[in-house]
């Protein structure tokens, strides 16, 4: 078994950069304390790593003899997390259970263990491949075991026009030769505003420019099919929306290439914190986008910070957890349809 060598940094794709966050527009003092820590970050430089002789579980885990290397999360802590709950079945399942196949070729790596979620595919693994879109006809772009199976994924490889994609099946383990990485284009939840730009370009290139019947300029992305973080009052919220010449849509009733045509044409998104609320992605430079989010939650700023890094309008609303003691990032809500009407009629006045 070869012995584990640290990954050789092959270059460094761009320097460290600061971003910074305005306030939302309709910002409440009381809620400093929501937005204060994320106002400005340090986004680290973005290198080209490259890995010899590791192997890669169909999960995506990527590990070498005994260790699990960090690079396979998308926080290096969440290793230490991750080994309390599973390591000894991991290397039972990897060494004992499961094939091998080894490939030579120059192989090209750009997700970690969350990146199968439509946010993190987007925002995570797909600005990762925007920064080696020059060396793709050269690499084979390996993906975990399932990726295949989702619209998203396999939809947005080809508006990058990657030509060449393998996965790894469920019951085998991949050991590679030569496995480049690039790092991180910025933590998880944060953007490096260069990057996040060129992965919208490219997608509106490929997608956005079609027609889609029944776009409307003014789009309510519902959580209603979801299994947590929904609006329990969404009813009286709809009815509201309407009034004011919102459409509801249900982005996981409609393919890849759809959520990108309807929201590309969208000048207004309302949403709650979730999966659908990322399609403010295909936005053009200046709508407006009104996420509806949990009383307490501090943690989860990462649309507000997306709306940042696009140059978008972000407006919020916070709302009391349906039931008192849950977890905030899993919570429904509840929506005070006055506050809404008022935050409608604020997003308008705003240009």
């Amino acid at each position: 078994m070869p012995r584990y060598t640290s990954p050789q940094v092959l270059t460094t794709i761009h320097a460290e950069t600061v971003s910074t966050r305005k306030l939302p527009l309709n910002f409440n003092q009381d809620h400093l304390a929501l937005f204060d820590h994320d106002l400005e970050r340090a986004i680290p430089e973005i290198r080209l790593l490259k890995f010899q002789d590791i192997r890669v579980s169909s999960e995506g885990l990527l590990f070498s003899g005994i260790r699990i290397l960090p690079e396979s999360f998308a926080f290096p802590h969440h290793l230490e997390d991750w080994k309390l709950r599973s390591i000894f079945k991991f290397f039972a399942t990897n060494y004992l259970l499961r094939r091998l196949r080894r490939l030579d070729t120059e192989l090209l790596w750009i997700t970690d263990y969350w990146s199968e979620t439509y946010f993190h595919w987007l925002t995570d693994a797909l600005t990762r491949l925007y920064v080696v879109r020059d060396r793709l006809n050269d690499l084979v772009l390996m993906l975990p075991s399932g990726y295949d199976k989702r619209d998203f994924v396999t939809s947005s490889l080809k508006a990058f026009s990657v030509k060449t994609v393998d996965f790894i099946e469920r019951n085998e383990v991949l050991e590679c030769r030569s496995l480049l990485m690039p790092t991180h284009t910025a933590p998880s939840g944060h953007f490096n505003d260069e990057v996040i730009r060129g992965v919208r370009g490219v997608l509106l290139s490929a997608f956005g420019n079609s027609g889609h019947q029944g776009a409307s300029e003014r789009l309510y992305i519902s959580r209603h099919h979801a299994a947590k973080r929904r609006i329990v009052n969404e009813d009286e919220v709809s009815q509201i929306l309407c009034r004011f010449g919102f459409q509801t849509i249900c982005a996981e009733e409609l393919s890849f290439e759809q959520q990108v045509q309807i929201s590309a044409r969208a000048r207004y998104i309302v949403s709650n914190h979730g999966a659908g609320l990322t399609n403010m992605l295909f936005m053009r430079e200046g709508g407006s986008v009104l996420e509806l989010r949990h009383q307490s939650d501090r943690i989860n700023n990462c649309y507000f910070t997306l709306s940042s890094a696009l140059d978008l309008k972000y407006f919020y609303q916070t709302c009391r957890p349906a039931s008192d003691g849950e977890d905030p990032h899993a919570a429904d809500l509840r929506v005070d349809p006055k506050e809404l009407e008022k935050n409608l009629l604020l997003l308008r006045c705003v240009f």
